[in-house]
C-alpha cells in the first residue's frame, strides 16, 4: 500500500483540524439518506443515491483538508468587476487576490477578481504520484467555488493554495472546520486513445447492477 503525507506547519491546525480521510466527512444530507425509498406510483420501492457505487466512491475517495481558520470574505463592487477583500483571525492565512485578467472567465455574467486561500498542509507521495485536487462534491458549496487542479505533490514541497471566487453579492463567512479540498491521489502515466465501435453488451440490457458486476473496493486510511 501506498503512503500519502500530509504534513503541517502548525501545531494548533494539526491538533484540532487535521486532514481527515473523505469517507470520515460525507455531506450531512447523504448520510440521512436512506438506502431505498417507497415510489408511491409504482406501488414498491427503488433504490436512492446512497447504493450507487461511483457516487460513493468519489464522496469516499482521497483525503478532505478543512478550513484552518474563520475567514469573511467582503464583495466590493466596481464597474464590471468584483473584489474579495478579507478579514481573517489568523495572520499566517492572510489570502490574496489575483486580477481577473489573470483568468479571464466571466462568472454570472460579470468579471471577478479571485481569492486564493492559504492553509498549513504539505502534501507529499511516492514518486511518480500526484494529486487531484478539488471542492469536496456534493457539498452544494453555494458561497465559495474553488478551482480544481492537478499538483505533482512527488515534487512539489510546499502548501498548495486554493484559488477560487464567491458565488454571493454579499459577504461570506468561511467557518473553522468546514471541508475546503478534497485530496485524490493517483499513478502518473502515458495514454493513448483509440476510438472504435462496439455493440451493447447483453449484461447491460434491462438493468444490471454495476456494484457486483464490475466496481472494485477503494482503500484511503
Amino acid at each position: 500500500m501506498n503512503n500519502i503525507q500530509f504534513t503541517c506547519s502548525d501545531d494548533i491546525v494539526l491538533k484540532n483540524y487535521p486532514v481527515i480521510p473523505a469517507k470520515k466527512m460525507l455531506p450531512d444530507w447523504f448520510k440521512t439518506v436512506s438506502t431505498e425509498t417507497r415510489l408511491h406510483i409504482a406501488g414498491n420501492t427503488i433504490p436512492t443515491i446512497k447504493q450507487c457505487m461511483p457516487v460513493m466512491d468519489i464522496l469516499t475517495s482521497g483525503y478532505i483538508i478543512v478550513n484552518p481558520y474563520d475567514l469573511t470574505l467582503f464583495p466590493k463592487d466596481e464597474p464590471g468587476n468584483y473584489e474579495g477583500i478579507i478579514s481573517h483571525s489568523h495572520v499566517n492565512y492572510q489570502p490574496t487576490t489575483h486580477h481577473h485578467k489573470m483568468c479571464p472567465v466571466r462568472i454570472d455574467d460579470n468579471k471577478k477578481h479571485w481569492v486564493k486561500i492559504k492553509h498549513p498542509w504539505t502534501v507529499i507521495t511516492p514518486e511518480g504520484y500526484s494529486c487531484l485536487f478539488l471542492q469536496p462534491f456534493y457539498n452544494f458549496n453555494h458561497d465559495l467555488s474553488l478551482f480544481p487542479a492537478i499538483v505533482d505533490t512527488d515534487k512539489h514541497d510546499l502548501p498548495v493554495q486554493f484559488p477560487g471566487y464567491s458565488m454571493q453579492s454579499k459577504s461570506i463567512t468561511l467557518k473553522q472546520g468546514e471541508p475546503l479540498m478534497q485530496v485524490i491521489p493517483f499513478k502518473r502515466d502515458e495514454w493513448n486513445m483509440e476510438l472504435g465501435f462496439k455493440e451493447s453488451a447483453s449484461k447491460l440490457e434491462g438493468g444490471y447492477q454495476y456494484k457486483d458486476l464490475f466496481h472494485t473496493k477503494k482503500k484511503f486510511t
